[in-house]
């Protein structure tokens, strides 16, 4: 009897250890899922005008694994930018974090997180909410980590957008949202 007791308590550890393994709430964050021909990878769109730009590749310089996305772009004009974010996912209300991981040169204008099919941008409103700090410009010869806090206010289903103004060679890798305690 004694036993089947500690048989039972060590399976019930087992299962909680298993069951309390969670999915990440960015889809492939990683960037390691592509499509054959695409730009980005798996989970993650931009606007079909800027699609055609060709400014997206993946590349094989990844901060884990095997890919990354790599972005070039040279502005026009002052305020000329470019966007691109992930699939929606839901979010509780409360404090949020996301981490990424940034190598190359580039102006970052905003990371976002707004409610699905709204529209992402730098300021703070009912639907949007910019990451802070604000990552700025960047020249990065290594692989480094931001970390940008994110106060939300409605449980919804939100996306991630990350906007910038000019990009040489910028890898981006390893992005990952978590709900802080």
């Amino acid at each position: 009897m004694k036993n089947k007791l500690i048989l039972a308590a060590f399976a019930m550890i087992a299962y909680g250890s298993v069951s309390a393994q969670t999915t990440p709430i960015v889809t492939n964050g990683d960037m390691e899922a592509w499509t054959s021909g695409k730009q980005l990878p798996k989970q993650w769109s931009t606007f079909h005008t800027i699609e055609r730009e060709g400014l997206f590749s993946q590349s094989t310089d990844a901060h884990s694994g095997k890919s990354a996305i790599q972005v070039n772009f040279t502005s026009q004009k002052e305020f000329d930018n470019r966007r691109f974010y992930t699939a929606a996912f839901n979010l509780e209300a409360g404090k949020h974090q996301v981490k990424l991981f940034l190598k190359g040169s580039g102006d970052i204008r905003f990371i976002a997180l707004h409610k699905k099919d709204t529209n992402a941008a730098g300021k703070n409103s009912s639907t949007n909410i910019a990451g802070t700090p604000a990552v700025g410009k960047l020249e990065n010869k290594e692989w480094n980590e931001y970390t940008l806090d994110f106060d939300i206010i409605d449980a919804d289903s939100y996306q991630l957008t990350i906007c910038f103004n000019a990009a040489d060679k910028l890898l981006i890798d390893d992005v990952a949202v978590d709900k802080l305690k």
